[in-house]
């Protein structure tokens, strides 16, 4: 899914290069298991290992040891590389999670992790069994079992972490209450540890846990995440809680002279000031109902926009996208064309709680205080363990910071375009809601995907 494109066969281009674009994409998911209700707190980073809350009480990470392979949990199957079948089942995932919360928007700005919601998902699963897990893994994509789950996802991790050029953290923890009735199953926690690197907490739900959880979040997040919780509910267990930092540069930057003032006409038909940046893209997008473009990242990752064709809402055109269209989409893209484009400026924040959508894409034992099934994660006497809420939040800001890195722009600029004067040339200028996504080359899967419908939202 990319992003949505207006076309004018005008005359607008880029050329050179140079000035420094940067794309940074924040997400934060939290599942909370409870046997009842909600509450919450705020805090501050203390010594390696260790949260510390307002008053200085500090949580351990129980599972240190495991996570650096050192414990029993290092003897779990990994695997070298993701399996094929993750792909598929991941940009399945992103569709319908997207589709999922364009519902009753009203013209108003939706941006989704599926990375950041499918590992949360996959850490919860692990103390899932029986329709619950059958239910959870058949959400995430059906043609894999929880185990090849947790070592596609760690070997997919684990891929990102050796990018230099581009930024992709992903960094996991799992909270648990300091109750002696609440009897937690090793290898819940041993597995999470292990494939997710996920710190792990015990502590009373009470003085400093809010703040505990909220620091952690605001550290993973470089201080762009704050105050996530609001309270801990007095009937809570457990917090599952995943953030991505997405980090990158243009490969060919925005110059000053390349970045105008325009206008854009949002989702209810207004016009709002805008600043577009024009640039020569060679990757051009289309089917029956949209066209696009796609803009490489140094390292690993490209932008990809999508503009439905005139009188047709990106709400409208991803109605009908599934995750194989999306990478086929990608995959059967003209390269090495002229796509001269035009791309707002833009910030956008989105916060949802997802229960109600994960539980209308199949999953609604796990939401359901009777039939959710979580003994794999652990049993408190005469409580059932289920999922209260999940909570999302993501923000992305797309623009040209700076002026670094020129020399490997020039290179490529406008060399092509002047030696083969035979090309198609074609024009997306971004004027009206358009579908994005931040993708990843190889495989064609958005971690990112969302719908600008107001840049002033």
């Amino acid at each position: 899914m990319r992003r949505s494109m207006v076309i004018h066969g005008g005359n607008e281009s880029e050329a050179n290069l140079a000035n420094a674009a940067r794309l940074l994409a924040f997400a934060a998911v939290f599942c909370l298991l409870c046997c009842g209700c909600g509450e919450r707190e705020t805090q501050r980073k203390g010594a390696a290992g260790q949260e510390t809350g307002q008053n200085g009480n500090t949580a351990e990470d129980l599972m240190r040891e495991v996570r650096e392979g050192r414990g029993e949990a290092a003897e779990y199957e990994t695997t070298e590389a993701p399996e094929e079948i993750l792909y598929a089942d991941a940009t399945d995932f992103a569709v319908e999670l997207l589709k999922g919360n364009m519902a009753g928007k009203n013209g108003d700005n939706v941006m989704v992790s599926p990375l950041s919601v499918m590992t949360a998902l996959a850490m919860t699963a692990n103390g899932a069994q029986g329709d619950t897990l059958n239910q959870m893994l058949s959400a995430l994509g059906e043609n894999q079992d929880m185990d090849s789950w947790n070592r596609n996802l760690k070997a997919w991790a684990e891929g990102f972490a050796s990018m230099e050029e581009t930024k992709l953290d992903i960094a996991n923890s799992v909270w648990f209450r300091d109750d002696e009735q609440l009897a937690l199953e090793k290898g819940f926690l041993e597995r999470n540890a292990f494939y997710y690197d996920a710190d792990i907490y015990q502590m009373p739900f009470r003085g400093d846990a809010l703040g505990n959880i909220n620091a952690w979040v605001e550290e993973k997040t470089g201080g762009k995440v704050k105050n996530i919780l609001d309270k801990i509910d007095e009937d809570a267990v457990m917090y599952l809680v995943n953030t991505v930092v997405f980090d990158a540069k243009w490969m060919r930057p925005y110059e000053e002279y390349q970045v105008s003032e325009g206008s854009f006409t949002n989702a209810m038909g207004e016009k709002e000031k805008v600043f577009y940046m024009y640039a020569t893209q060679s990757t051009y997008i289309e089917d029956e109902n949209a066209v696009g473009f796609v803009k490489p990242y140094k390292e690993g990752f490209c932008f990809v926009a999508i503009k439905p064709e005139e009188g047709i809402s990106p709400e409208e055109y991803m109605e009908s996208m599934d995750g194989e269209h999306f990478r086929e989409l990608l995959s059967e893209a003209k390269t090495e064309v002229i796509v001269e484009t035009g791309l707002p400026k833009f910030e956008a924040e989105y916060e949802a709680d997802l229960g109600g959508i994960l539980s209308g894409l199949g999953m609604e034992d796990a939401f359901n205080r009777e039939r959710a099934d979580f003994r794999g994660m652990g049993a408190i006497p005469d409580k059932n363990i289920y999922i209260s809420k999940v909570i999302h939040r993501t923000c992305i800001s797309v623009g040209e910071l700076g002026t670094e890195a020129l020399a490997a722009t020039v290179e490529e600029c406008v060399a092509e375009a002047a030696e083969e004067p035979d090309m198609e040339i074609y024009y997306v200028y971004l004027r009206s809601p358009f579908v994005y996504a931040i993708v990843e080359n190889e495989t064609n899967v958005p971690v990112f995907i969302g719908i600008l419908n107001t840049v002033d939202g």
